[in-house]
């Protein structure tokens, strides 16, 4: 064969067959280390732990929903006021005032958002953008969208979303238990009482679609705050130890020193052996403060 082919190829002046079997072998090998090689490249990035975390929110062309509580004014039947009205404050000193408060008149903004879903929902927006996931971010209306359960979701304070979540999502880790939070079938429960607020951040997925769903939440204002806070500051180190399974954080804040006193307390379920035998270091240091401890 390799005669044939240097008898076609003498045109060239090269009468060696090892220089034309040594073309041909690069001919076939450069392009199978390129595609090896990017095919181990795009592997290798899916396996990091910021990205399997988010596992199936990250494709480009993927639509994420947020949902949130949607506010609008009541009158006190609990009906919509179509006249509420809002102000915003601010220092307008006065002469003979100097802690006089100015006023900037606001009506028709329904519906409204309050200030902890906010800032959970910009750590939100914080992390995906650290994740390389900047397009196709939706806020989810819950009216108009109330029937997508096919799209990987972020649910913000207990919403009525989130309920809904609840429900049709497994597995859930976390039970609300009147103004209490609970460890299923473990005896700790969080309350609410000053000066301490407490919630969670739950990764399951839907039953019948497997869309994968974040729930984040707080028995009050600060709690849903510290959510998104602290599954800011920690969603590499989550990675690591749960890759792309489901897992609930249960922090804990005290009001009265806003979100970044935020802690985790408990972590449910322990980490699969196989996460501790890669990560042990890691695993050793959330050990020591007892945030795999179920019981006294």
């Amino acid at each position: 064969m390799w005669d044939s082919i240097q008898k076609i190829l003498s045109f060239t002046g090269v009468t060696e067959k090892s220089v034309w079997q040594d073309v041909f072998i690069s001919a076939l090998l450069i392009p199978a280390v390129i595609y090896l090689g990017n095919k181990f490249l795009v592997w290798w990035n899916n396996k990091r732990p910021s990205r399997l975390v988010f596992k199936g929110y990250l494709k480009k062309n993927k639509d994420i929903f947020i949902f949130h509580s949607q506010m609008s004014g009541a009158d006190n039947n609990w009906n919509i006021n179509s006249d509420q009205k809002y102000i915003t404050r601010y220092p307008l000193p006065l002469p003979t005032d100097h802690a006089n408060l100015g006023i900037q008149k606001k009506f028709n903004i329904d519906p409204v958002l309050s200030e902890a879903e906010v800032e959970c929902l910009t750590d939100v927006h914080n992390i995906l953008g650290r994740v390389g996931k900047v397009k196709n971010i939706h806020f989810g209306n819950l009216i108009s969208d109330w029937g997508i359960w096919s799209d990987p979701i972020f649910s913000i304070g207990f919403n009525p979303k989130t309920h809904k979540l609840i429900e049709k999502c497994n597995p859930v880790y976390f039970k609300l238990e009147g103004s209490e939070l609970l460890i299923k079938d473990k005896n700790i429960r969080y309350g609410c009482l000053l000066p301490n607020d407490a919630g969670i951040i739950q990764k399951t997925s839907i039953i019948n679609t497997s869309s994968p769903i974040f729930i984040l939440a707080g028995l009050g204002t600060v709690g849903t705050s510290a959510a998104g806070y602290i599954l800011k500051q920690n969603f590499i180190k989550i990675g690591k130890l749960f890759g792309s399974g489901a897992f609930c954080i249960f922090l804990k804040a005290k009001i009265d020193e806003s979100k970044t006193s935020a802690f985790i307390d408990k972590i449910y379920p322990t980490p699969k052996w196989y996460r501790i035998i890669l990560h042990p270091l890691l695993y050793y240091s959330f050990k020591r403060r007892a945030v795999f401890k179920y019981s006294d």
